[in-house]
Order: C-alpha cells, then sequence, then structure tokens
C-alpha cells in the first residue's frame, strides 16, 4: 500500500475566531440529519490540499482561512488555504521540521510552477502520469479512489470520473503504468495519426484528379517551359523598356532643368525692365519739378511789388529794384536762382535720356527671355508627352506582362509538382506505415510483458472485491473486474453477472460495489507493496437507498461493520487505513475506536465547532 493518509484535525477561521474538528479515531462517522452540513464538511476535508472540483459551498466560503493538519508516512503536515480565494496560494507546512516556515504554493499555474496539488501527490508517491488528454491529477485522484461523493455514490462508477482518466488513475494506483510503456504508447499513436493523415491527404488528391482539377502532367511540362521562354523573352524587353524609360526620364530631366533657368531668367529680365521703368519715370518727375521750379523764377521777373502789387521804381544800376539796396556781384539773386535751375533741368534731361534707352532695352530683353522661357516650356512638354509618357507606358506594360508571365510560371510549377505528389505521397505513406509498424511492434511486445502482470493484479483485486462484496451482501457468488477498464461485473444467486450500469437502484447495488471495490482496492494494497493506494477513504452517504427494515437493515449492518472492520487492519508504516463517513442516522451500537460526530440545528459543523484553546 502507498504511505498512509491520515487527517488529523480541520481548523478554520471565521469572525476572527479559529474552530477545530479533530479526527482522532481512525474511524470517524459525520452524523446528523439532511441540512446539518455534513455533506459540506465531507467536501471541504481536502480541500486545503488544493483541490480544484470539490463543491465549495458557503460556509466554506465565509471561513478567512481553512487548515488542514495530517499525516503522510507518519510525517505531520499542515496546509493553510483562504475559503472565499480560491485561487489564492496554499500555504504547505512540515510540522515535523522546526526550520520550515512554510511553502506557499499555487492552486493552478501556466508557468510550470509546482501546484500544491502536485506537491501533495508527490508526497504520496504518485508520478504526474499522463496519455493523451487524460492526466493524473490530485482532483483525479481524490475523485477516483479517495473519495465517494453523496451525488455520485449511488449512481456513477468510481464517481463518474471520466473513462480514461479513470483507467489512468487506476494503473497508476496499481503499479501497472510506466513512462517507457506510456512514451512507447505515444510514439505509436502519433505513428499511427500521422500514417491515417498521409492516407487522407492522398485520398484527397486522387479524388481532385479525378474530377479534372489538376492537369496532365506532360501537357503541364510542355506549358511551363513554353510559359518560361515567353517569360524570359517578356523580361529581357522589359529590361530594355526601363533602360529607355530611364534614358527619357533623364532627357526630361535636362529640358525641365532647361526651363527652370529660361524662367528664372524670364523673372531676372522683368525685374530688371521694372527697375529701369522705375527709374525712368522718377527721372521724369524730378524734371517736371525741375521745370516747375523754372517757370515760378520767370513768373518773379514782373516789375510789381511782391508786396503791395504796384509797379517797381526805377534804380540805380546796381541797386535791388525792390527794396533799392546796394547788389553786390554782377547778378542779383533771382537771376542766380533761375540759372541755378536752368541747369538742373539740362542735366535731368540729359538723364532722362539715358534712362528711356535703358527702359527700351529692359523691355527689349524681358521680351526675349520671355519668349525663350516659352520655347523652353513647350520643349519640355512636348518630350514628356511625345517620348516620356509613351515610354513610361511601354515600361510599365512589359513589366506587366512579364509579371504575368511569371505567375503563370509558378502556378505551373506548382501543378507539375502536384503531379509528381502521388508518387512522392505513395512513398510517404510506406514510410509511415514501416514505421507505425515498428512503434506498434514495440509497444505491444512492451505491452504484452505487461498484459502478465496485470491480469495478475487485477485478478487479485477481484478475489478482494468478492470477499468484500459477500461482506456486505451474501448473496453476490461471483465478481470481476476488468483487467482493460477495471469496469465491473458482479453475479448474485439465481441471476446473471451484471455490470454496474446494469444494476437496478433498489437496495442500492451501486453504492456497494463502489464501496467493496475501494475496499479491495486497499486491501490489495496491504497484499502487494507496488500497489499505492492512499489509506483513506472519505464516504459521503454509504447507506444511500437502503432502507431501515428487513434485508436493507441487515445489508446496513454488514456494511457498517465492513467499513470499521478495515480500520483494524495495519499499514506497512504502522498506521491502518482511515475511514470518515457520512451518515443521517447514529450508528446501530456502540464500536471499539469509532467516534461519531454529532451534527444538527444547534451544532453545525462550522457555526457550532469548538474554538482553538
Amino acid at each position: 500500500m502507498g504511505p498512509s493518509l491520515v487527517v488529523e484535525r480541520l481548523e478554520f477561521l471565521r469572525d476572527g475566531v479559529w474552530r477545530v474538528r479533530s479526527f482522532i479515531s481512525l474511524v470517524t462517522f459525520l452524523v446528523g440529519h439532511s441540512k446539518a452540513g455534513k455533506s459540506t464538511a465531507v467536501e471541504a476535508l481536502l480541500y486545503p490540499l488544493g483541490l480544484t472540483t470539490t463543491k465549495i459551498m458557503p460556509e466554506v466560503r465565509g471561513c478567512q482561512e481553512i487548515r488542514l493538519t495530517f499525516r503522510v508516512a507518519g510525517t505531520r503536515w499542515q496546509a493553510t488555504r483562504r475559503g472565499a480565494e480560491t485561487q489564492a496560494r496554499v500555504l504547505i507546512k512540515n510540522l515535523d521540521d522546526e526550520k520550515d516556515v512554510g511553502r506557499p504554493m499555487p492552486v493552478t499555474s501556466s508557468s510550470g510552477e509546482t501546484t500544491a496539488g502536485a506537491f501533495i501527490q508527490d508526497l504520496l508517491g504518485l508520478p504526474a502520469a499522463s496519455r493523451g488528454t487524460a492526466r493524473l491529477t490530485l482532483d483525479t485522484l481524490y475523485g477516483t479512489v479517495v473519495a465517494l461523493r453523496q451525488t455520485t455514490i449511488a449512481s456513477e462508477f468510481l464517481g463518474g470520473v471520466k473513462t480514461q482518466e479513470r483507467i489512468l488513475t487506476l494503473e497508476v494506483i496499481l503499479g501497472l503504468w510506466s513512462e517507457a510503456l506510456a512514451s512507447l504508447e505515444k510514439k505509436a499513436s502519433e505513428a499511427e495519426s500521422q500514417h491515417r493523415a498521409a492516407q487522407t491527404a492522398l485520398t484527397q488528391f486522387k479524388r481532385l484528379r479525378d474530377t479534372g482539377a489538376l492537369m496532365d502532367p506532360e501537357a503541364t511540362r510542355q506549358e511551363h517551359r513554353q510559359k518560361e521562354r515567353e517569360h524570359k523573352a517578356s523580361a529581357e524587353g522589359a529590361q530594355t523598356m526601363a533602360s529607355a524609360l530611364s534614358t527619357a526620364v533623364g532627357e526630361h530631366g535636362r529640358l525641365v532643368a532647361l526651363h527652370k533657368a529660361a524662367e528664372q531668367q524670364r523673372r531676372k529680365a522683368a525685374k530688371q525692365a521694372e527697375d529701369a521703368r522705375a527709374r525712368f519715370n522718377k527721372a521724369t518727375a524730378d524734371l517736371a519739378r525741375a521745370e516747375g521750379v523754372i517757370s515760378g523764377l520767370l513768373s518773379m521777373s514782373s516789375v510789381e511789388c511782391t508786396g503791395c502789387g504796384q509797379e517797381l521804381p526805377e534804380r540805380e544800376p546796381g541797386q535791388c529794384r525792390q527794396c533799392g539796396q546796394t547788389v553786390h556781384g554782377p547778378e542779383d539773386r533771382w537771376e542766380r536762382t533761375l540759372a541755378a535751375a536752368r541747369a538742373k533741368a539740362d542735366r535731368l534731361r540729359l538723364d532722362l535720356k539715358g534712362l528711356q534707352e535703358a527702359a527700351a532695352g529692359a523691355e527689349l530683353a524681358t521680351g526675349a527671355a520671355e519668349e525663350e522661357a516659352a520655347q523652353a516650356l513647350a520643349q519640355r512638354d512636348a518630350y514628356e508627352r511625345d517620348h516620356l509618357a509613351p515610354a513610361r507606358q511601354a515600361a510599365q506594360q512589359a513589366e506587366k506582362e512579364a509579371f504575368g508571365l511569371s505567375r503563370d510560371v509558378a502556378q505551373l510549377k506548382k501543378q507539375i509538382d502536384n503531379a509528381d505528389y502521388i508518387k512522392a505521397q505513395a512513398l510517404a505513406i510506406t514510410a509511415a506505415k514501416e514505421r507505425m509498424k515498428a512503434a506498434q511492434a514495440a509497444r505491444d511486445a512492451a505491452k504484452t510483458a505487461d498484459e502478465v502482470r496485470r491480469k495478475e493484479v487485477t485478478g487479485r483485486w477481484s478475489e478482494f472485491f468478492l470477499q468484500r462484496l459477500q461482506q456486505i451482501n451474501p448473496a453476490v457468488e461471483a465478481a470481476f473486474i476488468d483487467p482493460a477498464d477495471f469496469t465491473t461485473r458482479v453475479k448474485e444467486r439465481e441471476e446473471a453477472d451484471k455490470s454496474f450500469d446494469d444494476c437496478s437502484v433498489g437496495g442500492n447495488p451501486k453504492a456497494v460495489t463502489n464501496i467493496a471495490l475501494l475496499l479491495a482496492l486497499r486491501d490489495l494494497g496491504r497484499d502487494d507493496a507496488e500497489v499505492r493506494v492512499p489509506a483513506l477513504l472519505i464516504i459521503d452517504s454509504p447507506l444511500s437507498g437502503l432502507g431501515s427494515t428487513g434485508l436493507d437493515q441487515e445489508t446496513s449492518l454488514r456494511l457498517m461493520d465492513t467499513l470499521i472492520s478495515v480500520a483494524a487492519d495495519p499499514a506497512t508504516d504502522g498506521y491502518g487505513c482511515q475511514i470518515i463517513a457520512a451518515t443521517n442516522d447514529p450508528l446501530p451500537r456502540d464500536y471499539p475506536g469509532v467516534r461519531e460526530i454529532r451534527l444538527d440545528a444547534g451544532n453545525r459543523f462550522f457555526d457550532h465547532a469548538p474554538s482553538v484553546g
């Protein structure tokens, strides 16, 4: 048998107060009417270990923390988990190691970190086995061989665990699973899948060929060669066109540059002409002002007084006619001013002539520049229209044709490859078949050696199973456990043998079968060291479906006696198999070493548990 798993106490923190339920006996019955909290307690019992499939009742979610103290192979451990935060980490601590402060572990992990359940599974000496989609976890172990739940004990075979998970779990428990054999089975399964996939692919391909979706291989090769020649010629033509386009782009660039230079020269000439006109206009205005000054001076040459307008008197020579004072010099002031104004006007007339000639020259230069710019623009546009655009269009068309032919060549090459696929795939199928046969042979050789052990183990398990059934129901004559999937067949007197699904609900043979099968598994564990079943059995409602009178009452008494007797058989490490069960009715009599925890409305499992002193 595997290492013992013994529950010592379950503590829970509610409203700041730690409360405790102790399991001081190897056989403990939770006794009470419906709604007294028995099933809730049973479901919560191993919840702190990191189980993910137990039903979390409100009483459990109402606990801030739940702490389980338990022994594995004599070593005391403690697991603490939050009630409401089901994904919070579980703190696992070795109580026999004073230096151990506890190790927080996740409930689930996608990063490869060891989970709490995996840690407990390793403590129990059970590998993390897998086959296909089935995996052995603490949850599958719990649901298959550790606990029988109220909801499934009388209706589902071993808790209703999926068939492949049940087979894998029992193979590991019975010592029938090996990593080497699992690897051979995986390789054989993969080889079979590859062989089927290769055959399916070839069948689908032939179906396409038969519908005409695939062309004749030789005709396809000829067309492929023709298209390759056409593509080569087209690619060379496209290269020639691209070269011509490059030359045209260069010439067009030169004409653009010439037009740009001519346009700059035109703008420069126009600016110079504008400046020349401005200077000419300014000079014209200056001359007009100078002539105006002369006219003003000449108008002052009259003999009238500028003050009163009367005719001035005659004066002596050398005297001013208006004021009569002596004039020093050959000329009077008016004459000097008039002479200066006339000299300035003559100079301005001379400058104006030069500016007029310069403006006329600038206008001529502007006209020539505009004509040159217009010619450059016309040459640029004409070249773009007559040479560049056709060259670009021809290059694009050649490139398009080359690309189309390239695509045709690729498609034809693919069709050629497809045409050769049948031959290549046939070779691939042959190779896959050889690999499959080799893998199957290796697997079958290993399984043949395993079958001897498998039949021997299930044969002895069947013997223990029959004994346990007969302890509970003496009418049973034969019992058999199938070595392949571990399903059962049971025969009672004057009846045909029946599978689990064929059993009726009346008298509850299904519950009896589940209980006897797990008890027999523990019997086998005591007899065979390679069988590693945990020495703990949790049963919710073992008397489900049994009445309180007649044969049902007798069966109930025998079943209770059978359960209680299991704890008297010591395990290899000195600890017996622990039984924790929940029933509605009190035990029919006193049993030495058996403890009852009475539950009712006034003494509910969680609400009224003793506080920790």
